[in-house]
């Protein structure tokens, strides 16, 4: 997986998600609704690999 694909689908999935929160009152509230909580899903995942990725970077 190309660096900038990783990093270009996490920033893509912020935006969704926060755009999405930001016209969701129960997101806001955090009781995720059934379209937020995928997206939500989607950017913890892409988040949590692009950080391993830049602590495997550091270990280099």
């Amino acid at each position: 997986m190309p660096a900038d694909d990783l990093f270009q689908r996490y920033m893509k999935s912020f935006q969704d998600s926060s755009d999405h929160t930001a016209n969701c009152p129960a997101c806001q509230a955090n009781d995720e609704c059934a379209v937020g909580a995928p997206l939500y899903e989607r950017f913890a995942r892409l988040q949590d690999a692009y950080r391993q990725r830049q602590a495997q970077q550091r270990r280099r």
